[in-house]
């Protein structure tokens, strides 16, 4: 579990540190501020094709290999995105980024292999925290690395270099540490036809839980894509000090994802857990455009992250739980999948209402959806998993 750790934490890495320095490049190349938000739904969208694929592909033939390749093509695509240098050239290797990066799923059916229901929500806490860790120190690198100086095309390219080395260095400690997880008499088999999300969609527990992923994630994209135009414009920000306001929130998320989401699980069940942090998500996100200053943002900021560190577990482990071993990689990857087409429409709805109302109104509307997805999470998840033992 520690080497998969290590690996998602590296491959975060290098995907962390091209988000501080993302919508500098792309301006350079002449992509609108209000656009650059369409291009980061790109990624997503590549990862909404992808995530089904490699998560059904790893039920059949194991989770190691689609790891391997996946690696691979992630560092090829980054490595394209250094010498992008048109609008095209861009959106591709933003496209090929998203699709290699749908491995995410297979990474969660890993962790559920090699776990028990008892010991699942740490260790999905833990997989979480590789995420937050590579956000912590990804875009804090990619930041240090760049620097300030926006239009200097050699300084953003070398941030995509080095991205591509972390994964590269993932490649390695995978093909060398990293046993398969799935035996072979527990896979499925090869003349099995693969299922797809409608499939998932039809079983009540798993439409809800996949709906309010995707409900939820559509709001939280409509944050991320906006956070970094927002902070440049509004408090002058350059791509250094964005990265230390990624940071900032990737290390409260870590704190609680590493630490004790599974006591709170344990304590509360996952779907209080997940309808709490909606709660504080939502708060969160309305509060970002008051922000006049930067530690009025950093407080917006840290309630949104302790929401986003106890909804993503708690969803995934609701999810895990839901399905069969055999079909864990394809239900993983349906809820990645739910995921994915969230941060493929909020960037969407966020580029358009950026346009017309303002960079602060995506927020808002964010917020909105947000809470809309506690209705779903209160209705349509209830018997996702049994609530924990009250204690007298």
């Amino acid at each position: 579990m520690f080497t998969l750790f290590l690996v998602v934490f590296l491959d975060l890495i290098g995907f962390g540190m091209i988000i501080p320095v993302f919508p500098f490049y792309a301006e350079r190349l002449g992509v609108s501020p209000s656009t650059v938000i369409f291009f980061i739904g790109l990624y997503s969208a590549g990862q909404l094709v992808g995530a089904p694929l490699w998560g059904s592909l790893s039920d059949r033939i194991g989770r190691r290999p689609v790891l391997l390749f996946t690696l691979l093509a992630n560092a090829a695509s980054t490595w394209m995105l250094a010498y992008a240098d048109t609008g095209v050239t861009l959106a591709i290797s933003r496209v090929a980024a998203g699709l290699a990066a749908g491995n995410i799923s297979a990474a969660y059916a890993y962790t559920t292999d090699v776990t028990t229901d008892a010991t699942r929500p740490k260790a999905l806490g833990l997989l979480g925290a590789a995420f937050g860790m590579g956000f912590i120190l990804g875009p804090a690198l990619g930041g240090l690395i760049a620097g300030n100086e926006t239009d200097n095309a050699g300084s953003l390219a070398r941030v995509a270099h080095a991205a591509a080395i972390m994964s590269l260095v993932a490649l390695v400690l995978t093909a060398l540490r990293l046993p398969e997880s799935l035996p072979p008499d527990k896979r499925r088999q090869p003349h099995a036809p693969r299922q797809s999300p409608r499939v998932f969609l039809a079983q009540p527990v798993l439409r809800g839980l996949l709906t309010t992923t995707f409900v939820v994630i559509s709001a939280v994209a409509l944050m991320q894509s906006a956070l970094a135009l927002f902070s440049a414009e509004r408090l002058g920000v350059g791509p250094r000090a964005l990265g230390w306001i990624y940071a900032f929130s990737g290390v409260i998320s870590v704190a609680i994802q590493a630490g004790i989401i599974g006591r709170l699980t344990t304590r509360f069940g996952a779907r209080r857990l997940a309808a709490m942090g909606v709660v504080l998500v939502a708060i969160g996100m309305g509060g970002i455009p008051l922000a006049s200053n930067l530690a009025v943002l950093l407080v917006a900021l840290a309630v949104f992250s302790v929401g986003s560190a106890l909804f993503n577990p708690s969803m995934s482990g609701l999810v895990a739980a839901a399905a069969q071993p055999r079909e864990r990689g394809s239900v993983l990857g349906a809820y990645q999948a739910a995921s994915s087409l969230g941060r493929v429409i909020g960037p969407v709805l966020g580029s358009g209402i950026a346009s017309a109302v303002g960079l602060g109104a995506p927020f808002i509307l964010g917020a909105a959806i947000c809470l809309g997805g506690l209705l779903f999470v209160a209705r349509d998840t209830r018997s996702a998993q049994p609530e924990p033992a009250r204690r007298h």
